[in-house]
């Protein structure tokens, strides 16, 4: 019975989610049309101006990237998937949530390995995973600190992707339910991002696990079959 609520209460966020995304869709461009028009001559404003510029475009980009992949998970049985390079859609995950680290004077260090053989991946949906753990890891760090977004090769079959923070870590009891539907320990969470993310990398036959020690930080892997 408890399922059954929780599924659908699960529908039901799917429509709305869905249908709140299509309204978004078009007020957003027009905003990333007018900002495109102000990024033009950024280089004329005074270096605060343009940093809100930057930064407002780059909120923009990833409201974009988060209402495809809203849009993407209401559409059943559609085959979005292609060969990537991870590291590409690392690096553009990077691009997107820079600003937010950098105003809790968080430094993001990339260590992606050279020569990574292409994965058949969905891109909006890896992107949607990488920037939803890089969101929670600057959440849970302190300031001044850094996060490290690692990719690298395990043996023949694996490509792995590592988000690691510094921060205040996973307490025991929580970390059985951290993939857990509506679960949160956030004020204003609601439980669903993490789920999520177990879901969407489900559907590209990956896999997610954690390493969390309570007050020394957290390190999320993700592992693509190649």
């Amino acid at each position: 019975m408890k399922n059954e609520v929780q599924n659908n209460k699960l529908v039901i966020l799917g429509k709305l989610a869905a249908s709140l995304a299509h309204e978004i869709r078009n007020p957003l461009s027009a905003i990333k049309l007018n900002l495109s028009l102000l990024e033009m001559s950024v280089e004329k404003y005074d270096p605060d101006t343009k940093e809100s510029v930057l930064s407002a475009m780059e909120a923009v980009e990833r409201i974009q990237y988060l209402i495809e992949s809203t849009l993407e998970f209401s559409r059943k049985n559609v085959k979005d998937t292609d060969l990537y390079s991870l590291n590409t859609i690392a690096e553009q995950s990077l691009e997107i949530i820079t600003s937010a680290a950098r105003r809790k004077s968080i430094e993001i260090v990339p260590e992606l390995s050279n020569n990574l053989p292409m994965v058949n991946i969905s891109k909006n949906k890896t992107t949607q995973v990488i920037l939803n753990l890089l969101t929670n890891a600057i959440e849970a760090s302190p300031r001044n600190s850094q996060i490290f977004l690692r990719t690298y090769k395990s043996g023949k079959e694996k490509i792995i992707m590592e988000v690691a923070d510094l921060g205040c870590g996973i307490k025991d009891e929580d970390k059985v339910k951290i993939f857990t539907d509506f679960y949160t320990n956030k004020k204003n969470g609601t439980g669903l991002g993490l789920s999520v993310c177990k879901m969407l990398l489900e559907e590209q036959n990956a896999e997610i696990d954690f390493n969390s020690k309570e007050g020394e930080g957290t390190t999320f892997t993700v592992k693509f079959k190649v």
